[in-house]
């Protein structure tokens, strides 16, 4: 049976939470705040009144469905739980109007990849997480070239012409959530102060966009890019000293020669291997044929 979670499933979660990523899962920080959530929907897979598995489906826009934090109890052997959970969600979207149903995941969930890509997901994307120790990081005063005194527009022309747009095919995270990029993405960005940029001779010459994630001591870089490996260094200086209370810097990377160049001279890595962050979405025909 799957039905939404409560705040009397709390035991059951947080078991099965700290299986995940040696036990520092984020689901514990966020459980309260989604249970009572109630635009989007979280469930739990249970038998014999046994929970067996979560996930959760949010609406990132009003037609754009994001599937995140599908966990499984690792000491059971039942099968099927994803299956029966995005079944569920698909029901569920019945119809409505959506134009498109993605999610996330790491390279070595191959029992995850290997369900939903028998459910239909297709990858769309890969690219590579990359994290640094802020300690380690030999962080300076930043520019005074760096600056949030800039237009709207200025920056939106910038970040569609850059090459981390063209390498991420216009995806932007924040965290292990991907948007599509858009003018309204950008504003939230603009209008929240998350942002800065490298002016020099009247003309951005870099720029970052970074946001607050539910990872904790985590501080997260949704878009960076740079004419020369010194502008890149000194945007991320000037993260490094805005992120209180974080102790590590994290971001996603397309295959760009010179992006991965930079990190790597930063001291940025990657947990196993570069292309470990893969995007899926549920082709268009299919999401037609599941709302009708």
């Amino acid at each position: 049976m799957v039905r939404k979670l409560t705040l009397s499933d709390t035991e059951a979660v947080f078991k099965i939470s700290s299986q995940i990523w040696e036990g520092d899962d984020y689901v514990k920080n966020v459980f309260d705040k989604w249970v009572l959530d109630e635009k989007n929907v979280f469930v739990g897979y249970f038998e014999n009144r046994k929970l067996i598995g979560f996930g959760r489906m949010r609406y990132l826009t009003k037609t754009d469905i994001w599937l995140e934090a599908l966990r499984k109890d690792q000491n059971t052997k039942i099968k099927g739980v994803g299956y029966k959970i995005a079944e569920y969600y698909l029901n569920y979207l019945k119809n409505t109007k959506i134009d498109s149903i993605r999610f996330s995941t790491y390279f070595g969930n191959v029992a995850s990849i290997k369900l939903n890509e028998k459910l239909g997901f297709k990858k769309i994307l890969t690219l590579s997480l990359k994290s640094q120790n802020i300690s380690e990081l030999q962080v300076k005063s930043p520019s005074e070239k760096i600056t949030q005194k800039t237009d709207f527009n200025s920056l939106k022309r910038y970040c569609e012409n850059s090459s981390y747009l063209k390498g991420t095919k216009n995806f932007m995270g924040k965290g292990w959530i991907v948007y599509q990029y858009s003018d309204q993405l950008l504003e939230i960005f603009f209008n929240n102060k998350k942002f800065a940029v490298y002016i020099e001779d009247n003309e951005i010459k870099g720029a970052v966009l970074f946001t607050n994630v539910d990872y904790k001591n985590i501080f997260w870089i949704s878009f960076i890019d740079s004419s020369n490996k010194k502008i890149f260094i000194e945007l991320v200086s000037y993260i490094a000293l805005r992120a209180e209370g974080s102790s590590k810097i994290q971001m996603l990377i397309p295959s760009n020669k010179n992006l991965h160049s930079y990190i790597n001279e930063l001291g940025f890595t990657s947990w196993e291997q570069n292309n470990d962050f893969l995007l899926y979405e549920y082709p268009k025909s299919m999401i037609e044929k599941v709302v009708k």
